[in-house]
């Protein structure tokens, strides 16, 4: 499969699941991925935005028994986002960069840091957890008609006394919640 086919793929996949989305951040010269960030918007029985990267699964990254694996990945933001406000778009295609530039399939459970200074108790965004993503269900795992295979992964919203109960070994995943609400505070 070529990669301007897989990238297709995976923009059918995306509008097929999550509905059609809007170009939020194009492509950057010098930038070899993520080339863009999309938006689909609130719909019916989704009462949020969801960003996701197009182009990510272009690098083909190494697993723990030196499979090959490809990724793309989603950030959930509010109904009341506006897209004009890109700094959610800079934050996805900053940490997946950083994920891809590592060459290694990334941890479920790993931790991307932003540069908020939050204490305990706020509910603020600390970090950004990596995981599957749990909105796609079983359509986060995706397999082309060239037997290819996409992992769509999610940055979930840690804040710092969710991010220390992770250190521990003592935070669920599956309690934090998908929507990336405070996201504002991120800027600082």
């Amino acid at each position: 499969m070529t990669p301007s086919d897989l990238r297709a793929a995976m923009a059918a996949h995306f509008d097929r699941h999550l509905g059609r989305g809007q170009l939020v951040l194009g492509d950057m010269r010098g930038m070899l991925v993520p080339r863009h960030v999309y938006g689909a918007p609130p719909c019916e029985g989704r009462p949020h935005w969801v960003l996701h990267t197009l182009g990510a699964c272009l690098l083909v990254l190494a697993g723990r028994r030196g499979e090959e694996r490809r990724f793309e990945f989603v950030m959930s933001l509010p109904a009341d986002w506006i897209p004009s406000e890109r700094w959610p778009a800079y934050m996805l295609r900053r940490a997946s960069s950083a994920i891809l530039a590592v060459g290694s399939a990334p941890d479920e459970g790993g931790v991307v840091f932003n540069s908020a200074e939050v204490d305990h108790g706020s509910p603020h965004v600390f970090a950004l957890l990596v995981a599957p993503s749990r909105q796609l269900g079983e359509r986060a795992h995706v397999r082309t008609r060239s037997r290819s295979s996409v992992e769509v992964y999610a940055m979930y919203p840690l804040t710092f006394d969710q991010w220390q109960l992770h250190q521990g070994g003592h935070l669920d995943i599956a309690t934090v919640p998908e929507i990336i609400e405070h996201w504002r505070e991120m800027l600082r």
